[in-house]
């Protein structure tokens, strides 16, 4: 999954940011939810602009051209991108807090794997080029999950007409949790719109937490 992000940070941020000059803000990262690894890709952009709608549009469209990118990668480029990250997980802790939050992330999640590094170095030495290219494929196959969050500011910078606020609303605090207003889907089909997140939940089914110990 590392390996994937990484080769994907830079065509990422040269078809959002560069060409369709979507916003500043577009990096694609890796996400380990529970022990379920995962891959999100995330834009900020001006509401003026661009509604989120299209935006998440677009990310599509660049997952599409990435899968065409991921097929014509070389060999070489493959190695070189490998070799990379192995470097990367071979550098030293700059700091005794980072050797300490990595072995107790160990001893929280009861996985014990206090070599890990070590062994991610060697999954990433036995990893061939058509894995890689077959696991996106994959998983960006018809059977794929995707979640797709839409936050939507609410302003006259955000071009909304009433921008007056209700007299009893107060600034929030950092234990309050907000109250949203959840919008309809107008331009996006096929999708489950979420509108109330705990009802939601509720239908799915609840798994253990997923342990990596290989």
């Amino acid at each position: 999954m590392e390996l994937l992000v990484m080769y994907m940070e830079e065509p990422c941020f040269d078809f959002l940011r560069t060409k369709q000059t979507l916003g500043y803000h577009v990096y694609p990262t890796c996400r380990n939810t529970s022990g379920i690894l995962g891959f999100s890709v995330t834009v900020a952009t001006q509401a003026t602009k661009y509604n989120s709608e299209l935006v998440d549009k677009k990310i599509e469209e660049f997952l599409s051209c990435f899968e065409e990118k991921l097929k014509q990668l070389t060999e070489e480029a493959f190695s070189t991108q490998v070799t990379a990250l192995i470097k990367l997980k071979e550098c030293e802790d700059s700091h005794l807090g980072e050797e300490v939050d990595r072995n107790w992330t160990e001893v929280v999640t009861q996985q014990y794997l206090f070599d890990r590094l070590v062994r991610e170095i060697e999954a990433l030495k036995s990893l061939s080029r058509p894995e890689l290219v077959d696991w996106f494929q994959i998983h960006r196959g018809k059977e794929r999950k995707v979640l797709s969050v839409h936050v939507v500011g609410f302003g006259k910078h955000e071009g909304d007409a009433d921008t007056s606020a209700p007299a009893n609303v107060h600034s929030p605090s950092c234990n309050e949790i907000l109250n949203l207003t959840f919008l309809d889907a107008v331009s996006m089909t096929d999708v489950t719109c979420i509108k109330d997140i705990k009802m939601y939940t509720s239908a799915l089914n609840v798994l253990p937490y997923h342990k990596i110990l290989k």
